[in-house]
């Protein structure tokens, strides 16, 4: 199930409870109020609540996310992120599926996705790398990365497979 509402219990949740390489991420870029800034800039855009299972088999918040227009004023390039709990290790098939949902839709509204991804975070580089995006460093010019994060981007005029 995907929501669309701004839910903060769901949002402290996942933050409550996130997988350890998003942790290590959101650390390393925010310091030690990671919590507070993320939450304060998280509700400044729309985003989308995924729900799955937890070990249980109980119905909770798994992942949210979104594509926020943060670095100038073209509406077709945004940012893509997503932020994961650790019990999308019960909903991997599902997270995935869902994420290139949300993806195919971004494409026919948005004409380049970029983000940064910290330097531990293997995994989620790998499923970008499936859904085609690019870790090849063209930033633009001006654009900050982080030490120890990677800029990645996606061009829609070659798609999403």
């Amino acid at each position: 199930m995907i929501k669309t509402d701004k839910n903060v219990n769901d949002v402290n949740f996942i933050l409550d409870n996130l997988r350890k390489e998003d942790l290590e991420e959101l650390i390393a870029l925010w310091g030690n109020n990671w919590k507070e800034k993320v939450l304060k800039n998280t509700l400044n855009f729309d985003f989308f609540t995924l729900f799955g299972k937890n070990k249980e088999g109980k119905l909770v918040p798994i992942a949210f996310g979104g594509f926020a227009q943060v670095l100038n004023d073209n509406p077709k390039i945004v940012c893509a992120w997503l932020l994961c709990s650790e019990y999308i290790e019960f909903n991997k098939k599902y997270l995935l599926k869902n994420i290139k949902e949300q993806l195919i839709i971004a494409k026919t509204k948005y004409q380049i996705m970029y983000n940064f991804i910290y330097k531990s975070n293997f995994e989620s580089k790998r499923w970008l790398k499936r859904f085609g995006f690019n870790f090849d460093n063209p930033k633009p010019k001006g654009m900050q990365v982080p030490n120890n994060f990677e800029f990645f981007y996606i061009n829609n005029e070659k798609g999403i497979s």
